[in-house]
């Protein structure tokens, strides 16, 4: 079999690719590198099972994003043409809608149940429900329910998850993470596996390493046990499962191959990304305990370029000086392969940050020369540090009466126990006992009751001997995030209209963005699953990248994921960027470089030449 290049050329495909493709196994796990191919690989899978079985028989496959599942689709259809009518390509949420639409009388549902896709109409629903069980809502009820779904993503009971089941019932409706529960539930029914089992001869799941718990248990309760239902394939990357706040579990595609017997496969040859990018990212492999195989190059050398600015400023302009280059000159010639073309769109580049706060010089800096360019980042990825994150933590406090979500948040943003922060005595005094000088100087504002005093308090709170260099940097920068909603906010609602909650809202909502034309700003985790022909990761420091709140062996490793992650994403160019000072309220001060860096020194002297 031939895969395609970059240039359409069809080129030998690996025996491990041929052997995740042409395997009769029942139960297959392929362990799918960066850039191993592994969308082709499914694709052909597909189509040669659609082959053998000569028109009897689907095949189900399942992704994680709509996104994805589209683009899987559209690789279907160019492989195998109108036999691609024969896959159901959903979302393991999209599939189990499918499935009540078709069953969900069977369990007491309406024939089409009502579907809670708006936060907004969650939490009406939820406030409503518990005044009439005569028990008062959350102050936050929004910040509750995102508990909630996070404890029913990872098959967690609690007495919030029952009472937002009943609340629910009460309608009846379903959100998404409910859609879960009901089809687990009809999948209890051997009348509806039977079905299922005499439907889908196979399926297939891309990106299993974003498996959650429930998703897992609605996956293995369709098959049942082993050599019962369709036979399965999961393709993923444990080494790219940064998504464990969502409740994801990497373990459960070891966990299947386990309860399945399952074949394992792994791809560890990088297709995707030049020789030097490959080697960078199977170095990064090495230190997560993956040992990358030998192989041949990839035929284009890449490049891999690191750039420190003298501060943020000077990291942007030189950033922007790059940027203008690959877009007027295109990639360097030797860093691709024979014949390949040098044109670069803006739209194939991409610069990276483990926040958006990271990302604000570089979008001044772009927007200063006339590049289009546009930004996308998680509302968890809008702030930079730890003092910035707790000022939301205590706008949410203020925002009404019961300070039950954001008791848990200020808990584990500050590792305490949310029953020390019952009061906001008890909250000012775990702020001074703390050990981050940054914390201790907020225990002032916990009883800022007025909202414009404690906006104005903010930018005055935090002394030049209060922290060091990353922590002051981080203030600084996450502080101008806030001043600027601010100023947005004022001149968005009346002066009657503003209040806590209203603020805290506008907060939540801001800088998440969505990335479509131009140069790409995104943060790591919105760049998962998409691939560039050049990206630049910034700010390289340590507390930026790694996170300044990985102090654990494990965070520390999933700091590390999310590098690999950030570096894969490269094919042909990659540049590394920091600051060697970073600004705060009190002048410049020196950083320190991110440990990852040190890492470049293994791919030897001639990598930046």
């Amino acid at each position: 079999m031939m895969q395609s290049d970059d240039h359409g050329v069809e080129v030998s495909l690996s025996s491990l690719q041929h052997r995740a493709i042409d395997s009769d196994a029942r139960s297959i796990v392929v362990l799918a590198g960066a850039g191993s191919g592994k969308t082709e690989v499914l694709a052909r899978r597909v189509q040669r099972l659609l082959t053998m079985q000569q028109g009897l028989g689907r095949v189900l496959a399942l992704s994680y994003t709509n996104k994805s599942a589209e683009e899987l689709a559209e690789r279907f259809r160019k492989r195998v043409g109108a036999e691609s009518e024969r896959v159901t390509t959903e979302t393991i949420h999209g599939f189990a809608h499918s499935l009540l639409r078709q069953h969900s009388t069977r369990i007491g549902l309406p024939i089409e149940p009502e579907i809670l896709s708006r936060d907004e109409d969650r939490v009406e629903l939820f406030s409503q429900w518990l005044g009439s069980q005569g028990l008062e809502a959350a102050h936050d009820p929004l910040e509750q329910l995102r508990r909630i779904d996070l404890d029913r993503a990872r098959l967690i009971e609690s007495p919030e998850v029952e009472d937002w089941r009943r609340a629910l019932a009460s309608l009846p409706a379903l959100d998404y993470p409910g859609l879960l529960d009901a089809a687990s539930e009809l999948l209890t029914l051997k009348s509806v596996r039977r079905q299922l089992g005499r439907t889908y001869t196979h399926v297939v799941v891309d990106e299993a390493q974003n498996l959650t718990p429930a998703q897992y248990r609605l996956l293995t309760m369709m098959l049942g046990e082993a050599g019962e239902g369709p036979a399965a394939m999961l393709v993923g990357d444990d080494k790219q499962s940064i998504i464990s706040f969502a409740g994801a579990d990497p373990s459960l595609m070891h966990q299947f191959a386990q309860r399945y017997q399952a074949e394992v496969i792994a791809l560890d040859v990088n297709f995707r990304s030049a020789a030097l990018i490959s080697e960078f990212s199977s170095v990064i492999a090495s230190e997560l305990g993956q040992q990358q195989s030998h192989v041949q190059p990839h035929a284009a050398r890449g490049h891999i370029q690191l750039v420190c600015g003298e501060d943020e400023s000077d990291e942007a302009r030189q950033l922007g000086d790059w940027v203008s280059g690959l877009i007027l000159n295109g990639i360097p010639k030797a860093a691709l392969a024979n014949g390949e073309s040098p044109t670069v769109r803006a739209e194939e580049i991409a610069i990276l940050g483990r926040s958006a706060s990271a990302l604000r010089e570089i979008s001044k800096e772009l927007a200063a020369r006339n590049i289009i360019h546009s930004t996308s980042s998680d509302a968890g990825d809008w702030l930079e540090g730890l003092a910035g994150k707790v000022v939301l933590e205590l706008i949410a406090l203020n925002a009404a009466e019961r300070r039950v979500a954001p008791q848990w948040q200020l808990a584990r943003l500050i590792d305490e126990d949310p029953d020390s922060l019952k009061s906001r005595d008890q909250v000012a005094s775990v702020f001074r006992a703390h050990t981050n000088p940054l914390v201790n100087a907020l225990a002032d504002l916990v009883s800022e009751t007025n909202l414009l005093q404690f906006m104005l308090s903010l930018s005055s709170l935090i002394t030049e001997r209060d922290s060091g260099t990353s922590g002051l940097a981080s203030w600084s920068a996450d502080l101008t995030e806030i001043e600027n909603a601010w100023s947005e906010y004022l001149e968005s609602v009346d002066r009657e209209s503003r209040s806590w909650a209203d603020f805290h809202l506008f907060c939540s909502r801001r800088q998440r963005g969505s990335a479509t034309q131009g140069v790409q700003l995104l943060t790591v985790h919105k760049a998962q699953g998409r691939e560039f022909r050049a990206v630049a990761i910034v700010g390289l420091n340590e507390g930026q990248i790694p996170d300044f709140r990985a102090k654990s062996q494990k965070e520390r490793e999933s700091e590390l994921r999310i590098f690999y992650v950030a570096v894969t994403r490269a094919r042909r160019v990659l540049l590394l960027s920091r600051a060697l000072r970073r600004k705060t309220r009190y002048g410049q001060r020196v950083t320190t470089p991110s440990p990852y860096l040190e890492l470049t020194k293994q791919l030897g002297v001639d990598a930046f030449e």
